[in-house]
């Protein structure tokens, strides 16, 4: 496992529209970041506005992972 994997996680491929990519390149040109760390934030800040949801999400996540480690 390559230190980027280890520090980002997996990779997503998203379609967006041209007009979408241009307005993050904007942004992100004048914060002097990448397009892909505006996505990251973006990312993380609505995943803080939906807790809710998250602690659903990883509960599901934590019982599939244990059934699995049972298994093996």
């Amino acid at each position: 496992m390559t230190s980027r994997y280890k520090r980002y996680g997996p990779r997503l491929t998203v379609s967006l529209t041209g007009t979408d990519y241009e307005r993050l390149n904007a942004l992100a040109t004048q914060d002097d970041v990448s397009v892909s760390w505006v996505i990251r934030r973006a990312i993380e800040d609505y995943l803080r506005r939906h807790p809710r949801e998250n602690r659903r999400v990883a509960a599901t996540i934590h019982r599939r992972e244990r059934r699995a480690a049972q298994t093996q």
